[in-house]
């Protein structure tokens, strides 16, 4: 099981950043790599919540298994997958006023993806500065 951590740190505070990142569709608009994302069950940022996203032309279901109000947000891929992903969005205060974001993310990939395991860390945090722009430009 490959883990990365990444963390982001924008401007807004935590409660708005909280409620932005529980609406989970609100990822098409802050992830690059993201081109649609919609709930398909359940409310919307609550436990239970299903969503359907393009991801690079691929379609994948998540759910959301666990929030915490105000401080962090548990999700997993919802189907089976040769490239199972599960991950937290763990949120607290910044010394300025802001939020840091720490994007626990657990991947096990399988099949020939599992050649790949090594490298998911150095891929996830290539992406870091492009979600913080992103993040950034959304939550103002």
């Amino acid at each position: 099981m490959s883990i990365c951590t990444v963390e982001i740190d924008v401007a807004a505070d935590r409660e708005r950043t909280f409620a932005y990142l529980a609406e989970a569709a609100n990822q098409a608009e802050w992830r690059h790599d993201v081109g649609t994302c919609e709930l398909t069950d359940g409310d919307a940022g609550t436990v239970g919540a299903v969503y359907r996203q393009t991801n690079r032309g691929q379609e994948v279901e998540f759910r959301i298994t666990a929030i915490e109000a105000g401080s962090s947000i548990t999700w997993v891929c919802a189907e089976d997958t040769t490239w199972p992903v599960a991950g937290t969005y763990r949120l607290s205060d910044t010394a300025g006023g802001g939020t840091r974001i720490t994007m626990d993310l657990e991947m096990t990939p399988s099949g020939p993806f599992i050649l790949m395991r090594p490298f998911v860390p150095l891929m996830v945090k290539a992406q870091r500065k492009k979600y913080a722009a992103g993040l950034q430009a959304a939550l103002g």
